[in-house]
């Protein structure tokens, strides 16, 4: 009833807390998502097992706490907390959590996003590291994906993280160029943001890093919306210019 809901929420609060004091303790630590399988197994009507497959080299430890999210499919409401529980099992490469307290009324789905603190890789961190966390795998013209969320986290040097970016802008410069010669209508007014007045294609087309740090920053600071999926960089790229290139002050 009323009474176990706000039992429940209050737990939640204090969890959640302690998550942001073991964050801030641990600076060793690391906020990270992973997708969930298509195999669930209701243990009753609130809890609900879920897997996740890891790859060679990373692991959870049992008991690892950890709280289940929805990505974005069609609406905000997907984005959705889905409850929170730790890993009860072990079987080589998959572990498995109990969840529960989902308040949401979404079940748990394929691709949902378990978020948990890892211990911080020793590699290089910089504007990719962010995306990468929330499983974020951004893909260029061809659908070919310009970095792995995983290896990130495994070798990851300023060089190639540099060697990426510059990737992403010839990338972006080459799809406004093709647009503006094969669908000049796409070559839109921007009407707000520091570009106003300019057209979309021709800022594609003379994208530079600095442009290309902004969207990163931004899809940092807004992940729930690009969580866990994979997106065609120039695409959404473009969307962000139309919408005004929105950046999040930092503080």
């Amino acid at each position: 009833g009323q009474n176990s809901n706000m039992r429940i929420y209050l737990f939640l609060a204090v969890l959640l807390c302690s998550f942001e004091l073991f964050a801030q303790n641990e600076q060793e630590k690391q906020w990270r998502a992973f997708p969930i399988t298509d195999y669930f197994v209701d243990l009753d009507d609130s809890t609900r097992v879920v897997q996740v497959m890891l790859p060679e080299g990373i692991s959870f430890t049992e008991k690892q706490l950890a709280v289940l999210r929805g990505v974005y499919r069609t609406s905000h409401a997907d984005t959705a907390l889905k409850g929170f529980g730790r890993c009860q099992l072990i079987k080589g490469d998959y572990y498995y959590f109990a969840i529960s307290a989902n308040k949401s009324g979404i079940p748990a789905k394929e691709g949902d996003l378990l978020y948990t603190y890892m211990t911080k890789a020793a590699v290089y961190e910089g504007l990719l590291t962010q995306p990468a966390a929330h499983f974020i795998t951004l893909q260029d013209v061809y659908d070919q994906p310009f970095y792995d969320p995983y290896s990130v986290f495994s070798a990851w040097t300023a060089s190639m993280e540099e060697n990426v970016l510059d990737t992403m802008v010839k990338d972006i410069r080459f799809t406004g160029k093709y647009f503006l010669e094969n669908d000049p209508a796409m070559d839109l007014l921007i009407e707000s943001g520091p570009y106003k007045g300019r057209k979309l294609l021709q800022v594609m087309i003379g994208c530079q890093v600095k442009e290309l740090t902004a969207f990163l920053g931004y899809m940092a600071a807004r992940p729930l919306l690009y969580a866990g999926r994979s997106w065609k960089l120039s695409e959404v790229f473009a969307t962000w210019l139309s919408a005004g290139s929105p950046t999040v002050i930092k503080k």
